[in-house]
């Protein structure tokens, strides 16, 4: 806001600064994009916390009911998300978009639902090799557990490889 008042008052000043307006301005511009890049501003992209993780083996689901564990992590800016639960722990409060993509293996039918704490969001449905996809912007608070879980329908399988995935990101 400060920088935003200074550009404005420089440019408006008349003739004598008009001819140090594109330095001033290239330089205010400069500064910005460095307080950004370090970090100085809240929210520089450093900041966001954000995560990408599939599945590396195809896997039948013998217990319904369970939380899918994403076992490789493609991007997992401030550790947010952790391969030995599956559960995305939300560090601060925000609005996020989070997705998920659910590839059923074979001929065989694949039911999942997104979770945040003990709420189901939206569900994900596959068969015969087709996917189901789930994307959701959300309104979540600090501590908020956000997974994917198998819902109660049992002999499913998921097709791993890559083909099935989980992210999430802070948008504001």
């Amino acid at each position: 806001m400060i920088f935003g008042v200074l550009l404005a008052s420089l440019i408006c000043c008349g003739t004598t600064v008009q001819c140090y307006k594109h330095e001033i301005v290239e330089d205010l511009l400069n500064i910005i994009f460095k307080l950004k890049k370090s970090d100085g501003f809240q929210g520089g992209r450093t900041s966001i916390p954000a995560f990408t993780a599939t599945l590396s083996k195809d896997f039948s689901v013998a217990v319904t009911n369970k939380i899918i564990v994403f076992d490789t992590v493609k991007t997992n800016i401030g550790g947010h998300y952790s391969s030995k639960t599956g559960i995305f722990t939300v560090p601060r409060n925000g609005l996020y978009m989070i997705s998920s993509t659910m590839r059923s293996y074979g001929s065989k039918h694949l039911h999942c639902e997104l979770w945040v704490n003990s709420d189901i969001i939206e569900k994900l449905f596959g068969g015969n090799y087709s996917q189901g996809t789930a994307n959701a912007v959300l309104q979540l608070k600090r501590g908020d557990r956000v997974f994917i879980k198998k819902d109660n329908h049992g002999g499913e399988s998921i097709l791993g490889r890559d083909w099935s995935m989980f992210s999430g990101y802070l948008i504001a």
